[in-house]
């Protein structure tokens, strides 16, 4: 009896522990879906002008063998490199998915019931509005089962992906597979964005910064979130000055956060305005030498929190903010 009882207990670990990790790999991989749509945009859309895009795979040079005039050569060579690297790197986590969904179904095996409950509530549940196909020029609807209804294969196609999927990277993620990485009540699901976060004063944050945010991404979650450029981490969730062993413990967190669909408490010291109008000394300036900042004093700094929600967004990452070491 009590040998059946470890077993299911050790079992149920098991699969949650699974759960967490292709929650963690899904929302990576939308990530790269993300980026990926982007640059491909960017790479095949024509300018307002109408000068010929960048393109993809199209010769860099012109019918004399010079690079072309009309377009930023460096730029789309950038471009065109993190493309291939996204599409193998997508490759490489689409595979480890999908060794660990096997192992997911081993360990788990759904009843016939959940299934049918699951299938009359997607049938009986609210339809999204009409989407507009660019591909066939038809408004199109979607069936109950995420697929799209009015187009030719359309069975194959699901709806929300309409409007991406321009890059071909991106995979249609069936509602079946969403369950297995985030559980049948979808408890774990990576949540929306939520605006910009409400910034508060915080009274007792040790003053120990570890990190500068080198940049902010426009419309990233670091930006929605409040983040600015050249803030100084006091404590990144739970990583601090003490354990984020040059910053990796801050990568670690990050994806599985954004698989979990949570948030993240960051606390930052900032410079007031007041002080950034009575001298050019920014916070990027007290790295080399000097004495210590003094981070207790109000007029010099203020010390806030932010809410940051990870997820996969238009640019590359998570949070789209490049952070960098920090000593004083």
């Amino acid at each position: 009896m009590n040998n059946n009882s470890n077993q299911r207990d050790n079992q149920g670990d098991e699969e949650k522990a699974l759960r967490q990790v292709l929650a963690s790999l899904d929302v990576q991989r939308k990530a790269m879906e993300n980026e990926a749509d982007a640059i491909y945009l960017e790479l095949s859309t024509p300018s307002e002008e109408g000068i010929e895009p960048m393109g993809v795979d199209t010769p860099l040079v012109d019918a004399e063998g010079y690079p072309r005039g009309d377009i930023d050569v460096y730029r789309a060579r950038t471009l065109r490199n993190r493309f291939r690297i996204l599409q193998t790197d997508h490759k490489e986590i689409t595979q480890k998915i999908e060794g660990l969904l096997v192992q997911l179904a081993a360990l788990k095996d759904p009843s016939k019931k959940l299934a049918e409950e699951a299938e009359r509530a997607k049938r009986l549940a609210p339809k999204p509005k009409p989407k507009y196909d660019a591909k066939t020029g038809k408004w199109v609807v979607m069936n109950w089962d995420g697929s799209v209804a009015g187009i030719e294969g359309g069975n194959e196609i699901q709806f929300k992906d309409l409007s991406r999927a321009v890059s071909g990277l991106t995979e249609p993620t069936m509602d079946s597979d969403r369950s297995s990485l985030y559980g049948a009540d979808g408890a774990n699901t990576p949540s929306s964005p939520r605006g910009e976060a409400r910034m508060v004063q915080v009274d007792n944050a040790p003053l120990r910064p570890f990190a500068r945010v080198n940049a902010v991404a426009a419309d990233s979650p670091a930006e929605i979130a409040g983040l600015k450029e050249e803030d100084l981490i006091v404590r990144f969730g739970n990583v601090d000055a003490d354990n984020h062993n040059n910053l990796r413990a801050i990568a670690d967190l990050v994806p599985m956060v954004a698989g979990e669909g949570g948030d993240v408490e960051i606390v930052v010291l900032r410079r007031p305005a007041e002080y950034e109008e009575h001298t050019n000394q920014d916070a990027s300036n007290v790295t080399t030498g000097g004495s210590t900042p003094e981070y207790d004093d109000p007029t010099k700094w203020q010390k806030l929190s932010v809410s940051l929600s990870p997820r996969p967004w238009s640019g590359r990452g998570l949070i789209g903010c490049h952070i960098v070491p920090y000593h004083a």
